[in-house]
């Protein structure tokens, strides 16, 4: 085959030099060496089927590395897969430039057929005395030159033999394969020719979740039972159960000595996986893409659900980032996969920097962008009109608008606002200096400046230049200009007053009076003193000073004094330039002297005169009043001072006329304690 190989090929023997023919060292291999470069080819040449392909993989040793290739083809990777039958051409250059050239065929597709297997069953007992022969009708290695045997094997474990001897009942299966490893498979029964034991199976394979929870379950009849049971895990049951995905066999004997052999697949769950077509949201924050799915291997039907929180197939209106799907198939198996948008366009604006307009006014501000994300040119609209600019100047205050549009249609705006630099700002600021001694008023401003850039220049109207600080003595408009190291420049102005008059000897005074009025003139300790003032218009503010020192900014306050004694009581005013105005009276503060009156008879007829008896007191802090009767039986009692005093009444009901007995009890000023009794007269 080399030979025939080589001669296809029409090679210059001369050349290429001398050749070395070698031995494969496994089939399928072919070698051929030269003293320069040697190329070993290995893989897949010939095909099995129409819908299999082959491979070509070359080792290269000798010449110069690196090595390029040039297939018939014009691929030029040094392997090459999924190879349909043909003649493949491949030019070898080393980096001096030597050329080898090397032909390989992919051998097509070839029939394999086995004639009908001859088979004798076996005899009914314990005897192995089946018998099965198997051959060819046609195939490859029959009709290429000096092809090597076929290869076969038995499910039993013989090996390239055409017959089978000593056959117990069951199920085998025989492989025979040609000088290309491309086989064929037949299977038969060996069955016992008395009546046989007829046995029908229901398989359940594992399931997804648990891969021990696969069933074999017989249905045995025939033969004579009872039957006995050796499967091929040791398990002696009619049925197995909890086994995982693989080939179990079962021998089954009846009573007799008659048997039958199965052989039984449970196969493990097809994985599920998924094949997925993407297609991407066009523009950035655009909801429009789409993945759909579809389930390889599983269980039909199948269940989806979206993160979006859709349940078919195909989710649609997504937007650029992750989205997982997890699909279930009827069985309860369930795969999960996540995928990951991005936009076609991510199209975006970033201000990299802006510059403010110096003073007010002017045009010289400036703005740079960046535009980034972009598919394939885009088209700039700045909101004043101007196009395709990423860096503008001489612009003036405001806010300005840039919209981008890419090929793809998507749009990204930006909206930059051009301030002035940090804009001057000056105020003027006044005060009055009054001289209260003289009633001479100096007024004086100054200028406070916010903003701009230092050193500042300052011009007033009317006053100096260059001081922040100016004097003025009459009412007018002050105005002053202040400029910035920029040149930039404000205006300020104020209107200033300026007093005609001060208000020196202002009117400014006080009386007093009792709060309650009393037959006592004269004022007493820890009674309520009225002092009310007079105070001229000009007077904006006022301060009371007691004398015992408590002060009040009432005017018009209330004061009680704590002690007897002489106070001097003061009222100051202030005007509105902080000059004062002093009045001040001497206040003469008694202390009042003990005194109680008591009746000795009244009379309750309602006539307004003595209709209650109640005692006169003065000069006492604390006081105390109960009345009885002869029996000792109190009939009223009072603690307050101000009660109007007894009624003649008890528990609603008139008292009779006649004596009755009082007891006083009270506290003088001084802390004694006083206790009067006596009797009294009540007249009808």
């Amino acid at each position: 085959m080399i030979l025939l190989l080589m001669l296809s090929m029409g090679i210059n023997y001369a050349a290429l030099g001398q050749f070395a023919f070698n031995i494969p060292s496994r089939e399928n291999d072919r070698i051929e060496s030269y003293s320069a470069i040697q190329v070993e080819v290995d893989g897949k040449l010939a095909l099995c089927s129409h819908s299999d392909r082959g491979t070509i993989l070359l080792t290269v040793t000798g010449g110069v590395a690196p090595y390029t290739y040039k297939w018939n083809t014009n691929e030029t990777s040094q392997n090459r897969t999924n190879l349909n039958a043909g003649t493949y051409t491949v030019i070898i250059t080393d980096s001096e430039g030597t050329h080898f050239t090397q032909r390989i065929i992919i051998q097509p597709p070839f029939p394999l057929i086995l004639n009908p297997i001859e088979k004798k069953d076996a005899s009914c007992g314990s005897d192995n005395d089946g018998y099965a022969k198997i051959s060819v009708k046609l195939g490859r290695n029959d009709y290429e030159e000096d092809s090597p045997p076929y290869k076969v094997r038995w499910s039993n474990g013989l090996k390239d033999v055409w017959e089978a001897h000593d056959l117990a009942p069951g199920s085998y299966t025989v492989v025979v394969s040609d000088k290309y490893n491309c086989d064929v498979s037949i299977s038969f029964d060996i069955k016992a020719a008395a009546e046989g034991i007829n046995v029908s199976e229901t398989i359940q394979a594992p399931s997804c979740q648990s891969a021990n929870s696969g069933k074999i379950a017989l249905n045995v009849s025939g033969g004579v039972a009872p039957y006995t049971y050796s499967w091929s895990n040791g398990v002696s049951t009619k049925d197995l159960a909890d086994v995982a995905a693989g080939t179990y066999e079962v021998l089954i004997s009846d009573s007799k000595g008659c048997s039958f052999q199965a052989s039984y697949t449970l196969k493990a769950t097809a994985p599920m996986s998924l094949d997925a077509l993407v297609k991407s949201p066009g523009c950035q924050g655009a909801a429009e893409g789409e993945i759909a799915v579809t389930v390889k291997g599983g269980t039909a039907p199948f269940t989806y659900l979206w993160t979006s929180g859709q349940t078919n197939s195909k989710a649609t209106g997504l937007s650029a980032g992750n989205h997982s799907v997890r699909v279930t198939d009827a069985s309860g198996c369930s795969v999960e996969q996540q995928f990951s948008l991005s936009n076609q366009s991510s199209l975006a604006l970033e201000v990299v920097d802006t510059r403010p307009v110096s003073c007010s006014g002017e045009a010289n501000g400036g703005i740079s962008l960046n535009i980034f994300g972009a598919k394939g040119g885009y088209q700039l609209t700045w909101s004043d009109g101007v196009k395709d600019l990423l860096q503008r100047r001489d612009l003036k205050v405001g806010s300005y608008t840039i919209t981008a549009v890419d090929e793809s249609g998507c749009t990204a705006s930006i909206t930059v606002a051009v301030e002035e630099a940090s804009a001057i700002n000056a105020k003027i600021e006044t005060a009055l200096d009054m001289d209260c001694a003289t009633g001479k008023a100096t007024g004086v401003a100054w200028v406070s400046i916010q903003g701009g850039e230092a050193p500042y220049a300052i011009e007033w109207n009317p006053g100096a230049s260059n001081s922040r600080e100016i004097s003025f003595n009459k009412a007018g408009v002050l105005k002053v200009i202040v400029t910035d190291a920029r040149g930039c420049s404000v205006t300020s102005e104020a209107k200033v007053d300026f007093p005609s008059q001060s208000s020196d000897g202002a009117r400014l005074d006080f009386n007093y009076r009792k709060l309650v009025i009393t037959s006592e003139p004269e004022v007493m300790a820890k009674e309520e003193i009225l002092f009310e003032s007079e105070i001229a218009p000009e007077i904006i503010a006022w301060e009371w000073e007691f004398g015992d020192g408590s002060k009040s900014t009432d005017k018009d306050p209330i004061h009680i004094f704590d002690k007897a004694g002489e106070f001097e009581v003061k009222l100051t005013g202030y005007d509105l330039f902080g000059c004062s105005t002093l009045e001040a009276n001497r206040v003469l503060v008694t202390s009042p002297t003990e005194m109680i009156v008591i009746p000795n008879a009244f009379s309750p007829n309602g006539d307004g005169l003595n209709d209650t008896f109640k005692p006169k007191l003065r000069g006492i802090s604390s006081f105390q009043l109960e009345i009885f009767n002869t029996w000792g039986e109190k009939l009223y009692s009072t603690d307050s001072p101000d009660s109007n005093g007894w009624d003649g009444t008890y528990k609603g009901q008139l008292a009779p006329a006649g004596n009755f007995l009082y007891q006083i009890t009270y506290i003088t000023l001084d802390g004694q304690s006083v206790n009067r009794t006596g009797g009294i007269t009540l007249i009808r």
